[in-house]
């Protein structure tokens, strides 16, 4: 998600939430599950801390409720009435709409959940299934950044561009011996708007792998300087003008549905840093 020129072609460590025994997935063979977000309840906050405790945070890590770079139209909202979350029979639902009074000249307000205070890991799988919105402008992202603050590097686990229902992006960000590598690759689908997908990657030290509904849609090298943990981000941006999706219509809105997200660590990999 982050600006940059476009190229077409961990050690788990629970920092706080997440995991617990009633929200274990149903295992999966080699893998060890280190963190869970069913969403039968939802807590975020712009700190990204309730009550001392680590939650969903509504910002970027500076504090930033968009992306300049990106040439962004949306600003990222906090939890409450009006906002842009709503938790419905177990799936949140983040919402993008037109909205007055906006900083910066900003045409929406919409959502962004990031959990550096709920999860950073090097390596591991992790997944997301989501139903995603339709319409131009509308851009929802699955995505990975360093828990240091670096970038890059980044994996974007989907990207997809609300006018595009029938494909979706998986990219690798990375500046291995100080040469920029910006990696994406457009990855055929069915209607992503028309119902509820896993999107995932599978991140080992030598070899990152894509996944669309369980079967691998891309592979490729792990780049030198991604052997660092990772914390996960979903939101939905809005494209403004020059921005990757094109400018969205001033009224274009749209709701991203995320069911659940779960993470695991290889266990071959436990016990390595």
């Amino acid at each position: 998600m982050h600006a940059r020129w476009i190229l077409f072609a961990l050690v788990g460590s629970l920092v706080s939430g997440g995991l617990s025994a009633q929200s274990v997935p149903a295992s999966r063979p080699g893998l060890h599950a280190t963190f869970a977000e069913e969403f039968d309840r939802f807590a975020a906050s712009a700190s990204g801390l309730i009550d001392g405790r680590g939650a969903w945070r509504t910002t970027y890590i500076g504090g930033d409720r968009t992306l300049p770079g990106n040439h962004e139209a949306q600003w990222y909202m906090d939890d409450g009435p009006g906002g842009p979350f709503r938790l419905r029979d177990g799936v949140l639902e983040i919402s993008a709409a037109p909205a007055a009074g906006l900083p910066h000249g900003m045409t929406h307000r919409s959502g962004m959940i990031m959990g550096h205070r709920l999860l950073n890991q090097q390596y591991g799988y992790f997944e997301m299934r989501a139903q995603l919105p339709r319409g131009r402008g509308l851009w929802p992202a699955f995505w990975l950044l360093p828990s240091d603050g670096a970038w890059p590097p980044e994996i974007d686990v989907m990207e997809m561009l609300g006018h595009e229902r029938g494909r979706y992006y998986a990219a690798v960000h990375a500046r291995p011996d100080g040469r920029q590598v910006d990696e994406v690759t457009a990855i055929p689908a069915p209607d992503l708007s028309a119902g509820f997908h896993v999107f995932a990657v599978a991140w080992r030290p030598d070899v990152i792998r894509f996944y669309l509904d369980d079967v691998q849609v891309h592979e490729t090298t792990t780049p030198g300087d991604m052997h660092r943990p990772m914390y996960l981000l979903a939101n939905l941006a809005v494209g403004g003008e020059g921005s990757w999706p094109g400018a969205a219509a001033r009224d274009v809105s749209g709701v991203y549905r995320i069911d659940w997200i779960r993470v695991w660590q290889f266990d071959d990999l436990r016990g390595e840093r």
